[in-house]
């Protein structure tokens, strides 16, 4: 049994109990006495500061020093990387809001956070190009009552309260509001992991040096090794050209540069090509997205891979991703949930052509990145897709959505605070439950690792727990059984 695995364990066995909820429940609201939570006392202790504190306060992180102490041995990891963790003030707020989530939704399968470890946030409706596959129907003049400046601010603001790990600004194209500096620079000076979606034609020199002052990450969308089939899917001549120079200006500036492509018939054999652009532009990472059926994309369905398609894609950047891994090369990724499924079956062949089952392979797990020694308990633990569940999307008007490629409004931040929202929606709670899962997903042994993805379940059926149409084990079963009736 790996570490990760026994860590797992052990962390389920000591939070089932009662008493440590109660503990939980202090820890992460403010002591009056000592004007912080315990929680963040306890976190200020393990990097070597000091702080004073009340009696309730010191009883309870006794507890919390005792749980520590028997957990994180069991995860393996030394203190120089407990010490970096607990410096970086977002993936603090990553450990309060898997807290939250132990606290309000229970150990479950698959877990929930206690607060998006991730927002994608599109920023604006408009945008410079016209993609074919454009989820928001960007276009240049696309305003939909966007928040203002001042709004935006004030929910930076309580998102960093909420102990929010992510921001990812999305849209349309986001620098094409001046604002995007200020409002994602706050995001970042309180704390919180600020990420750029763009599509990268408006990166100048200058502009990316002032990526690097607001931001901490840039994924840049590339769906095509060659002019013809980029500019093509993104609807204007010369758009490549300018994207290859976005990227290069944004590595030479120091940020942290992923490559984003999203695969179709159109641009599948140009996907090892993509993967080479990514190490010759010397980017951190590849992103390859899953295909959804919603705004624009309803047009040309007619794109998406067959689920054999997928799942050969699938095998190969798992194989990437090993490769990768080994010579040190760009981070792969996908957002398809089978590619932690593919991975774990294909590190059990890996492991047989090894001749030693004890050294397992790094399983792709979606929002959490690439771990090492993966079992499928612990990957159905951490779970798939990610939707209403560690992640939810914000259109610019203020809506709040379970993922930004399913556009069911589950809340109005201009009305309503994230929290109430994030813990009480019916349709988030749905989609924590992978029992209510329909059809072949919900038959599924990999349900708990998988689920499906629910937004593409949703474009293709109009009912997010149905299954989702793209996994090659749903070749394995009668249509009638993949896809339940409507009546």
């Amino acid at each position: 049994m790996s570490e990760l695995s026994t860590g797992f364990k052990i962390l389920r066995r000591i939070v089932k109990t009662g008493s440590m909820k109660s503990l939980l429940k202090y820890c992460i609201e403010p002591c009056e006495k000592c004007g912080k939570r315990p929680i963040d006392i306890h976190l200020d202790k393990l990097i070597g500061i000091e702080t004073k504190k009340c009696l309730k306060c010191r009883a309870a992180l006794t507890i919390l020093d005792i749980a520590t102490g028997i957990t994180v041995p069991s995860f393996a990891l030394d203190n120089t990387v407990i010490t970096d963790v607990m410096r970086k003030s977002y993936w603090r707020k990553a450990i309060i809001s898997l807290i939250k989530g132990i606290l309000y939704f229970g150990p479950n399968k698959p877990f929930a956070t206690g607060s998006p470890l991730l927002i994608v946030w599109n920023f604006t409706n408009q945008c410079n190009l016209k993609c074919k596959h454009c989820y928001q129907n960007a276009t240049p003049s696309a305003l939909t009552n966007e928040l203002t400046t001042e709004e935006a601010l004030k929910l930076v603001e309580q998102f960093a309260e909420a102990d929010v790990t992510t921001i990812s600004f999305s849209g349309g194209e986001p620098l094409f509001r001046r604002d995007i500096y200020e409002v994602a620079g706050r995001a970042k000076e309180l704390g919180i992991y600020v990420s750029i979606a763009t599509n990268g034609t408006l990166i100048t020199k200058e502009v990316a040096q002032k990526l690097t002052k607001a931001a901490h990450y840039a994924e840049i969308s590339l769906d095509g090794a060659t002019p013809q089939v980029h500019d093509s899917f993104r609807g204007t001549p010369g758009a490549w050209e300018k994207t290859i120079q976005g990227i290069k200006n944004c590595v030479e500036a120091g940020l942290f540069t992923t490559i984003a492509t999203t695969a179709t018939k159109t641009n599948l054999k140009e996907i090892p090509q993509l993967i080479e652009l990514t190490k010759q532009n010397q980017a951190e990472g590849f992103f390859c997205f899953n295909f959804i059926p919603t705004g624009r994309a309803t047009e040309i369905t007619n794109i998406d891979l067959t689920p054999t398609e997928r799942e050969d894609l699938l095998k190969l950047l798992y194989e990437e991703m090993i490769e990768s891994m080994i010579k040190k090369g760009p981070k792969i990724f996908s957002a398809a949930p089978q590619f932690t499924r593919v991975g774990l079956e294909q590190s059990k062949l890996i492991q047989k052509k090894m001749h030693n089952p004890g050294s397992a392979p790094a399983i792709p797990v979606g929002h959490y990145g690439n771990l090492p020694g993966l079992t499928s308990e612990v990957a159905g633990f951490i779970g798939g897709c990610g939707a209403g569940r560690v992640y939810c999307g914000l259109t610019p008007d203020g809506i709040l959505t379970p993922c930004v490629f399913m556009p069911i409004p589950v809340g109005d931040l201009r009305k309503e605070k994230l929290e109430d929202i994030w813990l009480n929606s019916p349709i988030l709670n749905d989609l924590r439950d992978r029992e209510k899962l329909v059809g072949r997903c919900g038959k599924c042994s990999y349900k708990y690792v998988c689920g499906g993805c629910r937004a593409r379940a949703y474009g293709y059926f109009g009912n997010y727990l149905y299954p989702d149409p793209g996994c090659a084990r749903s070749l394995e079963v009668p249509l009638s059984e993949n896809v339940p009736s409507k009546t």
